[in-house]
């Protein structure tokens, strides 16, 4: 894929996410292809549920291009603070070990970080 395609990609997926969330969610792309979403006040259920929804959307709305379309989907790592018992830093590394196992396992899956337990994956 070109470097203009790549990007129109990126665009289409942060528009598509966009669309999905509320005012006031802190979303940034993070690296590459990678994207950070933050949610105040919501639990681990809920996070899961919103990022089952992003998952399903992008699939539902491929990219259309002037030389075809190009379907497009996102895996997703999940995870929870707690309380402010641990630094962002650790957040974020257990949302992308979360996002690993979810890429590991294939495409278009959603992953939780859980301490003490097998993680779930979620395949669209």
């Amino acid at each position: 894929m070109s470097t203009i395609r790549g990007d129109q990609v990126l665009v289409h997926v942060v528009k598509a996410c966009q669309d999905e969330l509320k005012r006031g969610e802190l979303f940034a792309r993070y690296g590459g292809e990678e994207f950070v979403l933050a949610l105040r006040g919501c639990t681990l259920v809920e996070g899961e549920a919103l990022a089952n929804k992003l998952c399903q959307s992008i699939e539902l709305q491929p990219l259309k291009t002037t030389e075809g379309i190009i379907t497009t989907t996102i895996s997703c790592g999940v995870a929870e603070g707690t309380n402010g018992e641990e630094t962002l830093y650790q957040l974020l590394n257990k949302a992308d070990k979360a996002l690993y196992s979810a890429k590991q396992a294939g495409r278009n899956r959603v992953h939780v970080y859980r301490d003490n337990e097998k993680a779930k994956i979620y395949n669209h």
